[in-house]
This record gives C-alpha cells, sequence and structure tokens, in this order.
C-alpha cells in the first residue's frame, strides 16, 4: 500500500458483519491490504462503466447506489449506510458496473483490493461462506425489492419499507430514522417524492405512525403489517363497495 494511503482502522472491521466470522489477527492481515477513502457530500465513488478493482465496506456517512434512464431519471436501487459493502460482484466479475454510487453526506469507505480479498477467501473458509451469505442476502433484497415494486401498490410499498426498517431498528423496533431524503427512499421504492409523503402523512393521519422529520415513531406494526399483506386494502374496498 502506498505511504500517501490512509490504513484501515481494525476497531472499525471487528464489529462489521462481513468479518464477524473472523479472529482479530486475520483481520489485521486484511486491513494491512486495504486503505480508507474519504469523501464529500455529492462525490462519485463508483460510475456506470467502470472496472472495480476491488470493494468498499461504508464505515461512516450514506451513499446512494443508482441506474440513470436515458432520460437522465434516476433510480436509487439501495441507501448505502455503515456496515454495508458494494462491488462484490463487480470485483469477481471484472464486469463494467451499470450502476452509480455517489455520497449523500461525508463518508469514509474501507477499500480492499481483489488480491487481498482473494488471499483472504483461499486460506480461510468461514471468511468465504461470509462473504457467500452476504452476497445471497443481497440478491434477495433485490428479489423482495422487485416484488414489492412490481406487486404492491404505493400504500403497501411505504409499509413494506417501514416494516423492514423497524426489523432492522434496535429493540423494541419502534423508531426508525430515514436514512436519506424522503426523494431518495422514494426512489428505492419507485414512487415520487409526493405520493410517499403523501403515504406517510396518511398513516401518520390513521395514527399507525408518528413523524417527526427524518425520525418515524411505530405506534401500530399490526397495521403496517395487515396493509402490506393486503388485508387492510381488502376491508376498504368492501366497505366501499357496501
Amino acid at each position: 500500500m502506498p505511504t500517501n494511503r490512509i490504513p484501515v482502522d481494525v476497531n472499525v472491521m471487528l464489529d462489521q458483519p462481513l468479518f464477524s466470522e473472523l479472529d482479530e489477527p486475520r483481520i489485521r492481515e486484511i486491513a494491512r491490504g486495504g486503505w480508507i477513502v474519504r469523501a464529500k457530500r455529492g462525490t462519485r465513488i463508483l460510475g456506470r462503466g467502470e472496472i472495480l478493482e476491488g470493494m468498499y465496506l461504508v464505515t461512516e456517512g450514506n451513499l446512494k447506489l443508482y441506474m440513470l434512464s436515458c432520460g437522465g431519471d434516476e433510480r436509487v436501487l439501495r441507501v448505502l449506510q455503515p456496515g454495508d459493502s458494494f462491488g462484490e460482484v463487480l470485483m469477481f466479475n471484472m464486469l463494467p458496473s451499470p450502476v452509480y454510487v455517489d455520497t449523500l453526506a461525508q463518508a469514509s469507505l474501507a477499500f480492499f483490493p481483489r488480491d487481498v480479498i482473494n488471499a483472504a477467501l483461499t486460506r480461510d473458509p468461514d471468511f468465504t461462506a461470509t462473504m457467500l451469505r452476504s452476497m445471497s442476502a443481497m440478491m434477495r433484497n433485490l428479489i423482495v425489492d422487485l416484488e414489492t415494486c412490481c406487486l404492491q401498490n404505493a400504500q403497501q410499498r411505504t409499509a413494506n419499507y417501514l416494516l423492514r426498517a423497524a426489523r432492522e431498528a434496535p429493540a423494541p423496533h419502534h423508531e426508525i430514522r430515514l436514512p436519506a431524503p424522503k426523494a431518495v427512499v422514494a426512489s428505492t421504492l419507485n414512487i415520487s417524492a409526493e405520493t410517499f409523503s403523501r403515504e406517510l402523512h396518511r398513516l401518520q393521519d390513521e395514527g399507525i405512525i408518528e413523524i417527526n422529520r427524518r425520525i418515524i415513531a411505530i405506534r401500530d406494526l399490526r397495521a403496517l403489517e395487515e396493509i402490506t399483506d393486503g388485508t387492510t386494502l381488502a376491508s376498504m374496498t368492501k366497505a366501499m363497495a357496501h
């Protein structure tokens, strides 16, 4: 590693899920081969068509992973937060990137070159299993997102997003913080910012959530579940018919 690059702090890696199966000496060995990338808000980390020679681990800040239509419309696929990684598939397959990754705020990322990761995978079956689980989870999330966008209406998408975020939040799972501006979160759901805001306020009016800027308190998890599976919608439709 060139001397002008910022070394990776092992303490930053110890609590990251990707390295959870490794002991500290093995983590130190990986850390020695990587370096820290610090970027201001609005910095392009990865561009479409670029070949990625390694993978990134987000240690601070949030980023958006997105695509652009021919008309320039942006579709956000993921909001990346501390602990998230990206670039694994591109790194292993040497494929041009189909997406862009930009910072949403000041961010810090650990970059690990391909040869460092390959060496760790070769000598450590536990790390190989963890990497496979991580990539499988990303694939599952993409399928869930595709199902949500294709089969659910705006109200169900909003409720489903809140449910997933609540389940990932610390117990008792009653409060979440939007990881990005509402327009960015709305784009991940393939709805407009106006529609997302309207659905949130509809849920608030019904006493299901309470909004305080980016902080959303969940007041009725069961009601969100019923909206997501269509129970509430079906009841409303039946009532309107009568």
